[in-house]
């Protein structure tokens, strides 16, 4: 296994488990009608979002740079389909209550931070599935 797919699965498990953690914490400060920051909670959401960022930044090589050719061409066609895919998801999240719910009507300020967690959790998760994906066809092509 590459250094490149080592890291898409470690970045898949860490978003997959911050979001499952993220949400219900959320949902029980819209519940209880928070104002403002709980601080116990919103720490705990804040380490959960910072932990793979401050992995990524502070260590003592740069990301790229065991990586070949192939792997550096397909973390590029990786990072397009995530773009993409973020760009769709916010299109959706956007458009489908506009068309739902009518434009006279107002969304809840508490879905805002779910939009914004749930758009990091789309953008890793579409960059890190197109990872595998593309490592293991071309696993399979040279094969």
């Amino acid at each position: 296994m590459s250094k490149l797919q080592k890291a898409a699965w470690f970045n898949l498990v860490m978003i997959t488990v911050c979001f499952i953690i993220s949400i219900p914490c959320l949902f029980f400060l819209a519940r209880v009608n928070a104002k403002g920051i709980e601080y116990l909670l919103t720490c705990f959401i804040v380490a959960c979002i910072t932990t793979p960022v401050f992995y990524m930044l502070y260590r003592k090589k740069s990301f790229e740079a065991g990586f070949d050719e192939r792997e550096k061409m397909i973390n590029r066609r990786a990072f397009s389909c995530a773009v993409m895919g973020l760009t769709v998801f916010l299109a959706c999240v956007c458009f489908i209550p506009f068309f739902v719910l009518g434009g006279q009507n107002v969304v809840k300020v508490y879905y805002l931070p779910l939009i914004f967690l749930s758009t990091l959790f789309a953008a890793q998760f579409v960059h890190s599935v197109a990872i595998l994906i593309q490592c293991l066809l071309e696993e399979e092509d040279g094969q």
